[in-house]
């Protein structure tokens, strides 16, 4: 499944004030950006499924947004990389979110079983 960059650019205008990111990456980086986000939410929240029960839109703008405002620092955080040190100076980091806090804002995350 494709998704639709125009629409997604919607979105960021009329929803997202700190939008810059998104508006900053060609049209393909993009679409790259919300395939990439919806696999992600898919593996991670099972629940779902691509044509039975699909993500809400929102979440996989969210998610892309998120995966593009991620810099190297993070990006190798989330590669298991706890220290970065240049010319003496020195930078700890905790493992970085995979998920956007806005996804679980949107769809919620469920925590044990209901009977």
């Amino acid at each position: 499944m494709t998704y639709d960059v125009v629409e997604a650019d919607r979105y960021f205008t009329e929803q997202v004030l700190h939008n810059e990111e998104w508006f900053a990456v060609t049209l393909e980086i993009r679409q790259r950006a919300l395939q990439n986000a919806a696999n992600q939410l898919y593996r991670s929240f099972r629940r779902y499924h691509r044509e039975q029960r699909p993500l809400p839109i929102e979440a996989i703008y969210e998610q892309a947004l998120w995966l593009l405002r991620m810099d190297e620092t993070i990006r190798k955080s989330e590669q298991g990389v706890k220290t970065v040190s240049v010319s003496g100076l020195s930078i700890s980091m905790d493992k970085a979110k995979a998920i956007s806090p806005d996804v679980f804002a949107i769809i919620g995350r469920k925590v044990g079983r209901y009977i």
